[in-house]
């Protein structure tokens, strides 16, 4: 279809199918595969089901019941699989975590989620505590590997599984409408609000990454860098639907991955950008190619800069796969195809690079005005998306939802974009200011909420400016008060001690005023402008 104009794509509702059924089938199918891989230890889709199964029946018989939300809060292991799997097939809810969050963002969502049962990695289990003084509902609290002695936990993840019962727990009765995952995602007000995604959701996901993806089979062999928690563990259930293997390390490092790559058959490699332009870097010092199994690395977030991506080829192969998708619509709504990432090193660069890709054959997508009605051909507008991976709503927030989804089951992103005569997708702004760094969404409210706890600042505005290593990075505008001093480590310190390490500014300006409309708003516009002058984009990529 052409730029612009009515929605883009057709829509098919997915089968009435769970994850659970999918998983289901996969454990009895390729029982005897390697499922996941960690180190020396080895998991076959048989022990996985198995464990997961017992996993699922430990939480009952602890007092959950279907629908409870259970949290994995961990850097990448094998575990997480086992427990993903047990909330998928148990009938309770998954959600999942970046071990980078600050203890009293956690103890927030645990709160908001009503979190019944969570499962933490030895790094955390030393300093839960506090989040779960706060957390009452919290009323199990389990530790991966071997956790402090002193740790408030009730038990290992070793201990838990030694006492579950050995039976099959009875079946409940999960339905596609019932709830499988809540994501969590930054809100207008600071706060994070949790993205509710039905086992039709995830499953039509599923569906919609296979379709993007190169054909998968048992052959097939994932790295696990990035988080689980986030854009990694996404891509890994559909290849669990077709029996690919997974390969995790407990973390990102430039040359662990370049030596995983060398050392397994590593197939599908999902990264963010930022990701992928350190690994670059780290080969070209090694003199390296990684031109080994590959057939995809799969990167979201953000496009990657064209001259980044020629040196990116010469090192992986021209493999890359770009998806694009939010926490309440997830990958892909669209993708930019291996064969459109092609391109002459020694002539111009094609612009399509800089697009998020074509829409993806089962999502809806158009491109609005203001007015709500379909902006012409070629110009800007907020795309807005409609499909079965569309989200149930916000957890708890009703009003919401209903800001986000209108009653013909459009959702709003947030983005603006424009499209091509081709079918591309340019994401050129976002409506919403989101801030996207190193591969993580960043709101500018939960940050300038920490640095307004200052004494001595009157106002602060946070913004994104174009990053070379992240792709954007933050940077904060504050006024102090009259008579007041505040310096570059005040600003930095408070966010330390409230946010994650990468909502920290990186750079912190100071003025005697911002920018506001008549009305008193702050123009946040003007204060990215300067910022981004020599851009194209208004995106970090």
């Amino acid at each position: 279809m052409g730029a612009g104009g009515p929605a883009v794509g057709a829509p098919r509702p997915v089968p009435s199918v769970t994850v659970a059924d999918l998983l289901r089938r996969s454990y009895e199918q390729f029982s005897a595969r390697s499922a996941v891989v960690q180190d020396d230890r080895v998991v076959t889709y048989g022990e996985l089901g198995a464990r997961a199964l017992r996993v699922a029946a430990a939480l009952r018989a602890h007092g959950l019941v279907h629908g409870d939300r259970v949290v994995l809060l961990t850097s990448n292991r094998a575990e997480f699989f086992e427990v993903e799997h047990a909330a998928f097939r148990g009938g309770f809810v998954r959600l999942a975590l970046s071990p980078r969050l600050h203890p009293k963002e956690v103890a927030h969502i645990l709160r908001d989620a009503g979190a019944r049962a969570l499962f933490v990695d030895p790094e955390w289990a030393a300093r839960i505590g506090d989040v779960l003084a706060g957390c009452p509902d919290v009323t199990l609290a389990v530790g991966f590997g071997e956790p402090p002695p002193d740790a408030p936990l009730h038990l290992s993840y070793g201990e838990l599984l030694a006492r579950s019962p050995d039976a099959e727990p009875v079946p409940w009765l999960v339905e596609p409408e019932d709830i499988a995952a809540l994501l969590y995602t930054s809100g207008t007000t600071g706060l994070p609000k949790g993205a509710a995604l039905s086992h039709r959701n995830w499953a039509a996901m599923m569906r919609n990454c296979l379709v993007e993806m190169p054909p998968l089979d048992e052959s097939d062999l994932l790295l696990h860098v990035a988080p689980l928690s986030h854009f990694s563990g996404y891509t890994a259930s559909p290849c669990f639907v077709r029996g690919a293997g997974n390969l995790v390390l407990p973390r990102f490092d430039p040359r662990e991955t370049l030596q995983a790559l060398r050392d397994h058959p590593v197939t599908i490699l999902p990264m963010v950008p930022t990701m992928i332009n350190m690994v670059t870097a780290a080969a070209e010092d090694e003199g390296a190619e990684v031109r080994t199994s590959l057939r995809a690395v799969i990167y979201g977030g953000a496009a990657i800069a064209p001259d980044r991506l020629r040196r990116a080829t010469r090192v992986f192969g021209d493999v890359f796969l770009q998806f694009y998708g939010l926490s309440e619509t997830p990958m892909p709504l669209t993708s930019l195809s291996r064969a459109a990432h092609v391109f002459d090193p020694a002539g111009p660069v094609p612009e399509r690079l800089a697009s998020a890709g074509r829409v993806n054959p089962f999502v809806e997508l158009r491109l609005v005005g203001d007015d709500g009605a379909d902006s012409p051909p070629g110009e800007v507008g907020e795309i807005v998306v409609r499909g079965d991976t569309v989200m149930r709503g916000y957890w708890d927030k009703p009003d919401e939802t209903a800001q986000m989804i209108d009653g013909e089951g459009w959702a709003a992103t947030g983005d603006l974009g424009r499209m091509d005569a081709e079918g591309y997708l340019y994401v050129v702004d976002r409506k919403k200011d989101m801030i996207v760094t190193g591969g993580y969404n960043v709101y500018p409210t939960e940050v300038e909420n920490a640095i307004s706890t200052l004494p001595g600042v009157a106002e602060v505005a946070v913004v994104g400016a174009p990053d070379e290593r992240f792709g954007e990075c933050i940077v904060a505008v504050v006024a102090p008060r009259p008579g007041h001093t505040v310096t570059d480590r005040d600003v930095v310190g408070v966010c330390t001690d409230q946010l994650a390490d990468y909502k920290k500014p990186r750079r912190v300006l100071f003025v005697d005023e911002l920018p506001k409309t008549g009305s008193g708003k702050i123009q946040r516009k003007r204060i990215r402008e300067p910022l981004w002058a020599a851009e194209t984009r208004r995106v970090g990529g």
